[in-house]
């Protein structure tokens, strides 16, 4: 089980109830924060893992967010060649997903700065895809300076030992 922690402005435009004392996760990258991407005529979300910044970008439209979320991760941590038992554990994971209120403003300041990156990235004419594995590579505060990819394979590596 996952926690997903979504701005107002993107509860509201998917009418999502959020939780007031969500549970803990269960999965190993944390919560989740989520906020609206828009590019010209593309709706689509943002997600970024609390504990190393790893971006999933998936289209805002109701068949696929929140409820493909775990299909998008997949395709991440595919990407970064993640173990396919430590990959397995933590799609399955994120399958049940808990909605909540953002709640760190550091977080926030770091899902705003992807969110402009992205947005450049998508102008550019890449697809989310390409612009998401871009942003798995740009070094953030947060994570001491390192990438989203390094971080999340570190941890997910620790996880499996």
């Amino acid at each position: 089980m996952m926690v997903l922690r979504c701005t107002q402005r993107l509860a509201k435009r998917c009418k999502l109830q959020l939780a007031e004392d969500p549970p803990a996760s269960t999965n190993t990258l944390g919560d989740w924060y989520a906020n609206a991407l828009n590019v010209g005529h593309q709706r689509l979300v943002l997600c970024l893992s609390e504990r190393t910044l790893l971006p999933v970008i998936l289209p805002a439209r109701k068949e696929e967010f929140p409820g493909r979320f775990f299909h998008y991760l997949e395709a991440v941590l595919i990407a970064l060649e993640i173990p396919p038992d430590a990959l397995a554990t933590e799609v399955v994971a994120s399958q049940e997903i808990e909605f909540a209120r953002t709640a760190n403003r550091e977080l926030l300041g770091s899902l705003n700065d992807f969110v402009y990156h992205a947005r450049v990235y998508i102008s550019r004419g890449e697809s989310p895809v390409e612009a998401n594995l871009h942003l798995t590579e740009m070094p953030s505060k947060p994570i001491a300076f390192e990438s989203p990819d390094r971080v999340t394979r570190r941890l997910l590596e620790a996880a499996r030992a």
